[in-house]
């Protein structure tokens, strides 16, 4: 007997507020050793064990071909924001690269939406936002109903507490709200929807696993499994508590968290079988469901080269600008730029000398200079696979744009100063020649990585900033702002 569980966290869960103990690693082979079929990391709003665990699934495969590890993201999943409410729990699993793409949009819009709600940050997907970007990917991402914090599960539990007091008018507004909600769900995943259950022997938790199995039979929707690990086995449960209460005060955690843990197949039987009319006959067929939901997924690499965004860029024709022509053997890479079929490589080297040029400083040593960095960038390149020149060209490009917002750029900070070429495109505003700065500190041979320039920003022009961005994101997707500091002073990083 064993079974495939859709719902388990890591360490990562913890970007929000300390949550799980799980190291990714640990919680897969725990998850093996008990003799699982697979498990699904659901970390909450968040998918950033992705890479780490699907670079170890990678490896498995080669000790434990037949066992699944699948990456989804336990969100929030709520009506619209606003603060004051509940924040509904809701899983979703990737069946697929794409799906998993389906997930990193979710995220990526539901943290650029976030808020602060009752002294917490809150990062909620709302249900017309899941619907329309699902409608991109129907048919490659899984969802479940998730524990007891979702939507379905709390109106279940209100509805069995009705019921339990003879309240039945009330019992069925509940009902119906639970009809409801699967009646979206189903229109959004289709026959890709589950109702989750966990396996328990607290009170709460049998009244909803029965209210669930009512519902599920009713609708004809198939009942999954998960466990909600938050720590590997029983006898961590002690560190489980005292590492979400380390941060002082008191959280309660021992009735909640109780049973949320990697189970066996026949812990998961024990517990949930007398939920269930038909025992553990109902068990084997959720098992059946867990398994034909693990059936679906696939594996797939999330591994892929570095790719640098290129925004569109004057089109310079492809000639000598260098006088006298005797120069032109001095500085074999300015040249070759120059006459390049690549566009980017020919922008780069244009608005360099047109930075010489508007600046007065049309002189050997800044060429020799400028020769030397093309080369670095040119080598670099080369290791990437991909055109380094681009990176400047699309950082320049950010740059006149944040100007064009009203703010002001700080003169450069760090070892970006050190790179003329940097200075003639308007990325820094200082004179490496003149102030005596390496370039080496900036970009080598010796380590061929794609660069990291910070730059200072006025924290009054943020909302317009990020505006113009957001317009242009569907074009260059891979780009990222990010802010830190006091609300004195700001300070972005733009990465490629």
């Amino acid at each position: 007997m064993s079974y495939f569980n859709c719902h388990s966290h890591t360490m990562y869960s913890n970007i929000r507020l300390l949550d799980c103990i799980n190291r990714p690693k640990a919680l897969i082979d725990t998850a093996i050793k008990l003799g699982l079929k697979g498990i699904a990391i659901t970390d909450h709003e968040c998918v950033s064990s992705a890479i780490e665990v699907n670079q170890y699934a990678k490896k498995l495969r080669e000790t434990n071909p037949d066992f699944t590890v699948a990456l989804g993201n336990e969100i929030y999943l709520i009506n619209e924001r606003g603060n004051g409410q509940k924040y509904f729990h809701f899983i979703l699993i990737a069946k697929d690269a794409i799906g998993h793409k389906a997930l990193r949009e979710l995220s990526s819009t539901a943290w650029y939406n976030s808020y602060t709600d009752r002294g917490m940050e809150r990062v909620p997907t709302t249900k017309e936002e899941l619907s329309t970007i699902m409608s991109k990917y129907r048919g490659h991402v899984i969802a479940t109903t998730a524990c007891i914090g979702g939507e379905l599960s709390s109106n279940a539990l209100l509805m069995a507490e009705a019921s339990a007091v003879g309240a039945e008018k009330d019992a069925m507004v509940y009902y119906n709200n639970m009809l409801d909600f699967l009646k979206y769900c189903v229109g959004v995943f289709g026959e890709d929807f589950y109702i989750e259950c966990a396996p328990s022997t607290a009170k709460d938790q049998m009244m909803v696993n029965q209210a669930l199995y009512k519902v599920a039979s009713d609708t004809d929707i198939k009942m999954v499994v998960g466990t909600d690990a938050h720590y590997l086995r029983p006898e961590d449960r002690p560190v489980h508590k005292a590492y979400l209460n380390s941060k002082g005060g008191e959280r309660e955690v021992d009735s909640f968290y109780e049973f949320a843990y990697v189970m066996t197949a026949e812990e998961v039987s024990e517990y949930l079988a007398p939920c269930f009319p038909n025992g553990v006959n109902d068990v084997a067929m959720i098992f059946m469901n867990s398994e034909e939901m693990r059936q679906k997924i696939s594996f797939y690499s999330l591994e892929r080269k570095q790719s640098i965004p290129k925004v569109e860029v004057k089109d310079y024709p492809q000639e000598f600008v260098i006088q006298p022509e005797s120069q032109y053997t001095r500085y074999p890479t300015l040249c070759a730029l120059r006459k390049s079929d690549n566009i980017q490589e020919r922008y780069w080297v244009n608005e360099c000398f047109k930075g010489l040029q508007e600046k007065g400083l049309w002189k050997d040593e800044y060429f020799d200079r400028l020769e030397i960095e093309a080369d670095v960038i040119k080598f670099i390149g080369s290791k990437l696979d991909d055109c380094l020149f681009a990176y400047f060209n699309t950082f320049k490009h950010y740059i006149d744009l944040f100007w064009e917002c009203g703010s002001i750029v700080g003169p450069g900070r760090g070892s970006a100063t050190g790179f003329l070429s940097n200075y003639l495109l308007g990325i820094t505003q200082l004179d490496p020649i003149r102030w005596n700065l390496p370039y080496w500190r900036f970009l080598n041979k010796e380590r061929a990585e794609l660069p990291d320039i910070d730059i200072d920003l006025a924290p009054s022009k943020r909302p317009s900033i990020f505006k113009a961005i957001r317009k242009e994101r569907g074009e260059l997707g891979l780009i990222q702002v990010g802010t830190f500091g006091t609300e004195g002073t700001k300070s972005a990083i733009l990465t490629a």
